[in-house]
């Protein structure tokens, strides 16, 4: 717990008898012995709970609700009214102040204590529910404005195009743009799916190694023309507890970042390993590597790693592979050498031979979005001096 609590009452037995037991549960506990002291300790230590006695001297606790709600930066805190007066007129008072609850004197400690964690608990709620509604806003804005870039693009060289008659001159860039443009739609409706529902995918029994013999053929045009090879280790059949839709999607990213960053005629390894009940599946590339103080951060929303601005991308592509690996109970890392190259690890619980049917909410989750890398239209390998997010 931990949360800091702010006692205001005039009378001292009750101060310390309500921090005794407070903090006997954890909490941690500031006291105010008049409103206008609860008034300044708010503001300057910012507690997660205020106990108010209404009836103290200068500043009654109706008073010090009313301030605190006004102007205090934690304004939506809960706030419970500590009182002997009983009548429904002054507890209606106290409501219409913000009050958010009442405890009578003589007052019993379980039934305050009781009250308390149940107003700290949808506190936290609220708190969380705030900060996923902002980082989901701010997501959106980021999206909309790499999209509107992306259609600036489009419309500028498109105009140039018909103004001057030479279409062909400004074809490659016009169509990269787009396939830009339609990636970021499809990366923005896939985050949405997955941070708004969060929690895990239902699972089923998959063959890993059947599964990524889908993916790497999708990669057969792509790899004749940036002159990649992928090596595949030959594997009996690999059961894994995973979402089919969900693996496809890490599978498809995956080997997407290695080509995207690999070396001009590089190689990109896939192999395999049984490491007591998990299978891990590692895709190694030759490409510019990751320094090591970056690693941490390639899973981040948006990071993208230094030196490689002049990659299309804004990254989305690592953060969305470890939301889906961890929807599956799975884990992912990276091992890298600048210079050398980087090898990502995706591990999955195995299978018993035992088949359960996957939810179309799985389905509806993510089939219909897999990302081939469309961001590089023009299909030729990317040389760099830093591995980032796709």
């Amino acid at each position: 717990m931990n949360e800091l609590i702010l006692i205001a009452d005039d009378e001292q037995d009750i101060r310390e008898l309500l921090r005794y037991y407070l903090e006997k549960e954890k909490f941690r506990v500031i006291l105010a012995q008049n409103g206008e002291e609860a008034i300044r300790f708010m503001r300057l230590y910012a507690p997660d709970l205020a106990i108010l006695d209404i009836m103290m001297p200068e500043l009654s606790g109706w008073e010090v609700c009313s301030i605190l709600r006004k102007t205090t930066s934690k304004r939506e805190i809960p706030i419970i009214m500590l009182t002997a007066i009983t009548d429904e007129e002054s507890r209606i008072k106290g409501f219409s102040f913000g009050a958010d609850d009442y405890v009578s004197k003589p007052f019993s400690v379980k039934e305050l204590l009781l009250i308390v964690r149940q107003h700290l608990d949808r506190y936290r709620a609220m708190q969380l529910l705030q900060i996923k509604e902002k980082e989901h806003e701010t997501s959106l804005r980021y999206l909309v404005h790499e999209l509107r870039n992306s259609l600036t693009v489009i419309e500028g060289y498109s105009t140039l195009a018909l103004e001057k008659g030479m279409s062909h001159h400004y074809l490659k860039t016009i169509n990269s743009a787009a396939l830009q443009a339609n990636s970021l739609l499809q990366d923005a409706s896939l985050l949405n799916r997955l941070e708004k529902n969060g929690g895990s995918l239902p699972l089923e029994n998959i063959d890993i190694a059947a599964m990524m013999a889908e993916v790497v053929d999708i990669f057969i045009d792509r790899t004749k023309k940036t002159r990649i090879k992928i090596h595949v280790m030959e594997s009996s059949p690999l059961p894994a507890m995973v979402n089919k839709f969900a693996i496809r999607q890490v599978l498809v990213n995956l080997i997407s970042n290695a080509i995207k960053y690999n070396r001009p005629d590089g190689n990109i390894w896939i192999s395999y390993q049984k490491a007591g009940d998990l299978i891990e599946v590692t895709i190694q590339d030759e490409g510019c590597g990751i320094r090591q103080d970056e690693i941490e951060k390639i899973f981040n929303k948006f990071y993208r790693a230094g030196g490689s601005e002049h990659i299309s991308g804004i990254g989305l592509g690592l953060y969305i592979v470890k939301l889906l690996t961890e929807s599956m109970d799975g884990k992912i890392f990276v091992t890298s050498e600048p210079g050398a190259g980087s090898a990502f690890t995706v591990s999955f619980r195995t299978a018993e031979m035992v088949r359960s049917p996957v939810s179309s909410a799985a389905r509806d989750c993510c089939e219909g979005t897999t990302i081939l890398d469309r961001r590089d239209a023009e299909g030729q390998a990317v040389s760099c001096t830093d591995n980032t997010n796709s």
